[in-house]
């Protein structure tokens, strides 16, 4: 049977490409992802070794010093390596973050490839990354990130610039290098030390770390090179195992797609092979020689498509890595890794999934009785036990997924909503058998009746088999629901956040002190001087204790001023009044008319509690406020009289420099720019999404096509009478192709009435039911879904149709 096996195969070899395809595109996109995991993982691990290539051992610790170090016998030289998180301000590029690095001040240590200028040797000189954006001897500022002070002169002179092309560092920000001192300096409280060491060669490098470690505290470390990079890499590299779980979240769905569709396919293949499969048992193969023979067909398939998809896989990997080199995107993609795993993984699956999907087909090619099998192929009904098991289970999961969606929403849990939409979608796919046939009835009597006998053969011809047609659906359905809830999502998110935001920050322009800095006054007068500045009023951080109930964080604002810069309707305090939001009086036990009692750093104030707005921040009177706490100008809310984001950012940027010059270190944030940043993500978001889920899309489409294929053979001799009696190729053609427009039509349909549903139940999870306004639904998005989805259907149908339209009457009847 294995030989014959393998004779169907060749015999049969053109009617294998949907499944093929299928295969290897699902396969392709396993690949390509794990071996772009792999790639990052070995550029990041590559880059970071340069910094340890000369190095023997690598010793941490709070009492470690240069001078304990030095003094081991068998240390050659040591290097002390201080990082810290920082911001720089500069005239170029405004207020970034980033990492200050030390440049170690021996040659032999340094690792670090200096692109231009010269190494810093004295304290206000550094370094930057070639491609920071701010030239060579340009001044800078740079404080701590934490506390925006710094406990030496923060400016500093460009002397040079280190060529990170390829690195790992150049991730994460603005990289600053300079001195060890300077560098511990400016990152204060943030700062982290290490010390490479490099031995003389008299001992082995594992001698030398037995020995640092002998010499060191006990609360210290020691490791070699190797392991030092290990840490490093796995640092870099936390966030990167997120991103190739969700990557491979879309490919999980690429393969349930394409097991759908190879399901179908091998239904093609054993539908035709029908008669043959029984002729084989009536002269005594038994039923587990034909299914194994099917086995081995199916695995065949898999190990050819698989091969194919590992080597479309890693293609797609190198020439992502090659576009993004080119591009100079900043991520480390140089190193094109391509592990056994990797290999392994996309066999394992792609085979395993072409025999798993092939073996409901096999089973049923071989339940009926030779000689049953031996007469003219008819669609047999489903069995009705099944169907009433897969019908309960679908109304459990559909009831229990709305329910837990409604509970998710009210309750603004978006995880519970999550799970909601997932049981609820799994209901659905188990109910497809119902619903996507009943549909089809009643679309297809809308069709009879427009179009005339056509569209009623049309009908009933998708109808035929449910089973089969909601599968192919269903495959086409996944695609487009995830689709359309990510748009309305986005769309929606885009609408709400804004609302969200203005609550939060409820002003045009915020400028805030570093760390425990105050602002001069002659600040505010100078912004309100701008031409496009409306109001400004200052505000003081308001840092209290509330008795009996913790710690508050705060503003104490002017009301009479605050409420000129305002832009939404959040509520102002009153002198003796403390406004919380409704989530700080749940956290906090209180509600609205209670009075408590507020503890600054020079005494306590008792004040009544007022009830504010969703998101607001709690605020107080500045009077009460100045009673006690040191009363000084920490920050200033403005309010623009622009029309435009245009003009909005430009005066935004007239501020950013006004504040740069009076108060440097301070921080200047624009709602506009903002908003702008959050559209650009979300939009960008979106383009991704969709671009992962069209791979599950155009496998599904192949689908469509293979179940017009089976509809082809099954209905041969039907569709030879239908020509016999007077329907004419052109009429056939159209009756598969308006079969084919029902199935995505209404796979379409669903999922887009389905991500309606669950975006904006999403949205409504994460910013409540009334912030959420159905004027914000992408209609015009959805509409289109639904379009492409009937198109694509009807493309797909194009060659099956013409197939069947060329069969002439007669041969078709005589077989």
């Amino acid at each position: 049977m294995r030989a014959l096996a393998f004779a169907q195969a060749r015999a049969h070899a053109g009617r294998y490409v949907a499944s093929i395809l299928a295969v290897v595109i699902a396969v392709g996109y396993i690949v390509a992802t794990l071996t772009l995991s792999s790639t990052v993982t070995a550029s990041v691990r590559t880059s970071l070794a340069a910094q340890y290539n000369t190095t023997d051992a690598v010793a941490s610790g709070p009492d470690v010093n240069l001078g304990a170090l030095r003094s081991v016998p068998g240390v050659s030289a040591v290097a002390e390596d201080v990082a810290g998180y920082v911001r720089v301000d500069s005239a170029e590029q405004g207020v970034s973050y980033g990492d200050v690095l030390s440049v170690s001040d021996s040659p032999q240590l340094r690792w670090q490839s200096l692109a231009q200028g010269e190494w810093p040797t004295s304290p206000g000189q550094v370094l930057v990354s070639a491609d920071s954006g701010i030239p060579l001897g340009a001044e800078i500022i740079v404080t701590a990130a934490n506390s925006g002070e710094s406990a030496a002169d923060p400016s500093a002179r460009v002397v040079g610039f280190v060529d990170l092309s390829g690195s790992a560092q150049r991730l994460g920000g603005t990289k600053v290098f300079a001195t060890p001192e300077q560098a511990a300096t400016w990152a204060g409280d943030s700062a982290t030390r290490e010390f490479r060491i490099v031995g003389d060669g008299s001992v082995t490098p594992d001698q030398l770390v037995e020995r640092v470690a002998h010499a060191l505290p006990a609360d210290s470390t020691v490791v070699s090179a190797e392991s030092a990079t290990d840490a490093a890499a796995a640092e870099y590299l936390g966030g990167t195992d997120i991103l190739s779980t969700v990557l491979l979240a879309f490919g999980a769905v690429a393969v349930v797609v394409a097991a759908l569709v190879i399901a179908n396919t091998f239904a093609v293949l054993l539908a035709a092979r029908t008669q043959e499969l029984a002729l084989l048992r009536c002269v005594g193969a038994t039923a587990t020689q034909v299914r194994r023979s099917i086995r081995t067909e199916a695995a065949a398939v898999g190990v050819i498509a698989s091969i194919l998809g590992v080597g479309l896989g890693i293609g797609l990997a190198a020439t992502i890595g090659a576009v993004a080199t080119a591009a100079d995107v900043p991520v480390p993609l140089s190193t094109l890794t391509v592990t056994p795993v990797t290999l392994l993984v996309g066999l394992v699956v792609g085979i395993v999934m072409t025999m798993v999907a092939a073996s409901a087909p096999g089973r049923a090619a071989t339940r009926l009785s030779p000689l049953a099998a031996l007469v003219p192929m008819e669609s047999k009904p489903e069995h009705v036990a099944a169907s009433v098991i897969r019908v309960a289970f679908g109304i459990v999961a559909l009831l229990g997924g709305i329910a837990a969606t409604v509970m998710g929403v009210i309750g603004q849990q978006v995880m519970v909503a999550t799970v909601g939409g997932l049981l609820s979608f799994v209901g659905i796919a188990a109910l497809a058998g119902r619903i996507v046939p009943a549909l089809i009835t009643a679309a297809g009597g809308v069709l009879g009746r427009m179009i005339g006998s056509v569209g009623e053969l049309a009908a009933g011809n998708a109808g035929r088999n449910p089973r089969r047609t909601s599968a192919t659906a269903l495959a086409l359905l996944i695609g487009v629901a995830l689709t359309s809830t990510m748009a309305v999502g986005i769309a929606t998110v885009k609408d709400a956040a804004p609302v969200a935001m203005d609550n939060q920050f409820p002003v045009d322009v915020m400028v805030s002190s570093s760390g425990s800095a105050s602002l001069p006054e002659a600040l505010g007068t100078d912004i309100g001087a701008i031409a496009g500045v409306r109001a400004v009023s200052g505000l003081v951080n308001a840092d209290l204790m509330l008795d009996g109930h913790g710690s508050l964080q705060g503003y104490g604002v002017d009301a009479a001023q605050v409420k000129d810069v305002l832009r939404t309707d959040i509520s102002v305090p009153a002198p003796g009044q403390l406004v919380l939001s409704p989530a700080d009086l749940t956290d906090y036990g209180l509600g609205g008319g209670d009075t408590v009692t507020l503890r600054g750093d020079r005494g306590p104030f008792t004040v009544s509690v007022i009830e504010g707005v969703k998101g607001q921040p709690a605020l107080v009177d500045r009077a009460d406020l100045a009673a006690a706490s040191t009363p000084t100008i920490d920050g200033y809310w403005v309010r623009l009289g622009t029309s435009t984001d245009e003009e909005a950012l430009a005066v935004t940027d007239r501020i950013t420099e006004l504040a740069r010059q009076i108060a440097p270190g301070s921080d200047v944030q624009g709602m506009t720019e903002m908003r702008s940043a959050i559209d650009s993500i979300l939009d960008t978001m979106l383009m991704v999404v969709a671009g992962l889920l069209s791979v599950a899309i155009l496998i599904a489409l192949i689908g469509v096509g293979n179940t017009l294929a089976l509809s082809v053979l099954e209905r041969r001799r039907e569709s030879g009478l239908l020509r016999a009696l007077g329907l004419t190729r052109k009429g056939i053609r159209a009756m598969l192709i308006w079969e084919a427009l029902l199935v995505a039509g209404v796979a379409s349909v669903i999922g887009v009435v389905f991500g309606l549903v669950f975006g904006v139940a999403g949205t409504a999870s994460v910013f409540g039911l009334g912030d959420v306004s159905l004027g914000a639904v992408p209609w015009a998005q959805l509409v289109a879904i639904t379009l492409i989805g009937g198109v694509a259907g009807v493309i797909a149908s194009l060659l099956p149709a013409r197939r069947a339209g060329m069969v002439s009457p007669v041969s078709a009847l005589s077989s």
